[in-house]
């Protein structure tokens, strides 16, 4: 009968599974070095390392971050020419704000009003046509 003092663990038993267990680990890891000997590296691999020179990076980016930022700044609050051959201008970003809420509705680009090619509707994407097919 068995003693509850902890001195009836049989520790051959527990030998024989830790023996089983790395013996199983050592099998497969001879298995995988075998299967990798065989068939080489696996197919998505790299044939060769990069071998580029790293990229360059800069060690202070804030004031050309800056100096961007400016630049958007001054480009979206003025007027100017975009294509001046086409008659596409630009405006200050607040006053085509005004224009469109004054307005009430979508704005329609001069091209697209001039070709008579309705507004797309909010919420709908306009369909994609192949070049010289009208839609229906």
């Amino acid at each position: 009968m068995p003693d509850h003092t902890g001195n009836d663990l049989d520790l051959r038993g527990l030998r024989r599974g830790a023996y089983v267990i790395v013996g199983g680990i050592a099998c497969a890891l001879a298995a995988g070095a075998l299967m990798l000997h065989e068939w080489g590296p696996a197919a998505n691999t790299p044939p060769h390392p990069f071998q580029g020179a790293a990229p360059l990076l800069q060690p202070a980016p804030q004031p050309d971050r800056v100096d961007y930022f400016a630049e958007k700044r001054r480009v979206t609050g003025s007027y100017g020419w975009v294509d001046r051959q086409a008659g596409i201008a630009r405006i200050p970003l607040d006053e085509a704000m005004k224009l469109l809420a004054a307005g009430g509705g979508a704005a329609v680009p001069a091209a697209r009003a001039a070709a008579g090619t309705p507004a797309p509707t909010p919420g709908r994407t306009p369909p994609v046509l192949a070049p010289g097919k009208e839609a229906r």
